[in-house]
């Protein structure tokens, strides 16, 4: 009987012991689950798609998010998109462009960093050289306001134009024109037809996004763009969501951000934002300010804080359930067990 009775109280801890690590285990299965959510970005066909799989996503995954990159096929949807909730963050404009777009629709938007940009290149299927035109000559340029500033003003540092000096560059209009050195002849048309129609004029000024999934070479570009900063892309969120702010701004204005922008020839040709020698500086402050607030390690007190030491918290409380239960089949709970069933 008294047999029965041990067998049946050691059996009884055994299903206690697994029902607690049952429970620990659902639980933190849960809180897994529950941490990672879901993080919607919208892009448009361009590097800029690539950026934020090949190196956005994965600085957002170590803080927690599974990211989704929905690509659109224009540059309405994705700020639309963005006002609804239907995604979370974009990055596929500029500032300027953002500016405007914000200001002439009403949404509620708001830019959180710039990153490097792929400037307009100027590419030709016909001449390798300025010197090679012909008064005449047929240029393409966008038709978009923003667009056609950049291009005048790229056209004006070629030495191929000059622009009226009242005018600035990112709003000049071909009727700014007062000097055409070659008397070309400027084609406005949509940005995305330009790098399809080289081989119908002299030479075209592409835009980078276009440019690169089009897949030309900016190697052999006649010029590119030196991107100023109101031209160069941001990430953008809705203006009332701070903790996104937050974190883009967390991920992006970061060392890891520099390194991978860094080690991806992709991006050898993009110019890089006004910010981007300042991170080194503010990763060292952070790590010198960290170091000196760090106290020292206490000395570890027992088996299962020394089995804890310098490991994650979750370590720790596990190291120390582990004890716990070695304790509790320890031959001295076991004649405890006994004495009681006696």
């Amino acid at each position: 009987m008294k047999t029965k009775a041990l067998v049946g109280s050691l059996f009884a801890v055994t299903l206690f012991l697994t029902a607690c690590g049952g429970d620990d285990n659902q639980k933190t299965a849960q809180a897994t689950s529950a941490s990672e959510q879901v993080m919607k970005v919208g892009v448009c066909p361009g590097p800029y798609g690539y950026m934020v799989e090949s190196v956005i996503a994965p600085l957002l995954t170590e803080e927690g998010y599974k990211v989704e990159v929905i690509t659109f096929s224009d540059y309405v949807q994705p700020n639309l998109a963005l006002d609804s909730g239907d995604i979370q963050a974009n990055l596929f404009q500029h500032q300027a462009y953002f500016d405007n777009f914000v200001e002439t629709q009403g949404v509620k938007l708001e830019s959180v960093i710039n990153v490097p940009t792929l400037g307009m290149g100027v590419f030709s299927a016909n001449i390798k050289s300025y010197d090679e035109l012909k008064a005449g000559d047929k240029v393409a340029i966008a038709n978009d306001p923003v667009n056609l500033g950049r291009s005048l003003d790229v056209a004006q540092k070629a030495g191929l134009i000059e622009l009226n000096k009242q005018v600035n560059d990112n709003k000049a209009s071909i009727a700014d024109i007062t000097e055409n050195k070659y008397s070309l002849e400027f084609v406005p048309m949509d940005a995305a037809q330009i790098a399809r129609s080289l081989d119908s004029v002299a030479i075209g000024f592409v835009p980078g996004n276009f440019a690169y999934a089009a897949n030309l070479d900016f190697s052999k570009a006649l010029s590119v763009e030196d991107v100023k900063e109101p031209i160069k892309n941001v990430v953008a969120v809705k203006a009332d969501n701070k903790a996104l702010k937050d974190l883009f701004y967390k991920v992006i204005h970061s060392q890891k951000f520099k390194d991978a922008i860094v080690k991806d020839s992709k991006f050898d040709q993009f110019t890089r934002p006004v910010w981007w020698d300042e991170v080194a500086a503010t990763d060292e402050s952070a790590d010198t300010a960290a170091d000196a607030a760090s106290p020292n390690a206490a000395p570890a007190s027992s088996d299962a804080a020394s089995a804890a030491d310098g490991a994650p918290a979750d370590d720790a409380e596990d190291a120390a359930k582990g004890d716990k239960t070695a304790m509790m089949l320890s031959p001295k709970f076991a004649e405890t067990l006994v004495k009681v069933a006696a």
